[in-house]
């Protein structure tokens, strides 16, 4: 078994996720949210009043659910990063229609600001694709939102290729 506990960045050991983060952990995912609905034009994604509650519960549930872990980046100043992964292996769908018996979906990936740029985003994806390694998943895959251009390039510098757009339009009302 491959072991994450201890794992360095420059100043960041990278851990898996413990209940004495959790509301750090919430913070994280509020300022992930506030981030992507900064750069959302299109006003559609918001930071909605009960989301900080709701969605850690949504991850935490999902995580059990998909066999997934949660990595945590800590520094001096605390947990300043975080990565959740889950795996998604055959059923619906995808059985019909690909090939690919297992896969590791990151679903959420956040550096606090005021350490972004350190190396941390590599180490949690690291982190994350070695568990995807041990847990025999064929891709690592994940969603980046367009205007997200620093989580792009970080994805790119990573091997990540673009294999899905969506695209959206506003439509008029009748």
């Amino acid at each position: 078994m491959i072991k994450y506990q201890g794992e360095m960045t420059m100043r960041h050991e990278i851990m898996e996720f413990e209940e004495a983060y959790v509301e750090r952990v919430k913070d994280l995912l509020v300022e992930l949210q506030t981030y992507l609905a900064s750069l959302d034009d299109r006003g559609v994604i918001v930071l909605k009043e009960n989301y900080r509650e709701d969605y850690f519960a949504y991850l935490m549930g999902e995580i059990e659910k998909h066999e997934g872990k949660m990595f945590l980046a800590q520094g001096a100043e605390g947990v300043v990063g975080l990565v959740v992964c889950k795996i998604f292996q055959g059923g619906g769908e995808q059985d019909i229609t690909t090939s690919c018996p297992k896969i590791g979906f990151i679903s959420d990936l956040v550096v606090t600001e005021k350490e972004r740029g350190k190396g941390i985003g590599g180490a949690l994806l690291a982190s994350a694709e070695k568990y995807f390694a041990e847990c025999e998943c064929a891709y690592t895959q994940l969603e980046v939102f367009a205007p997200n251009t620093g989580a792009r390039r970080l994805y790119e510098k990573f091997g990540f290729e673009t294999n899905c757009l969506y695209l959206s339009k506003r439509m008029e009302t009748v």
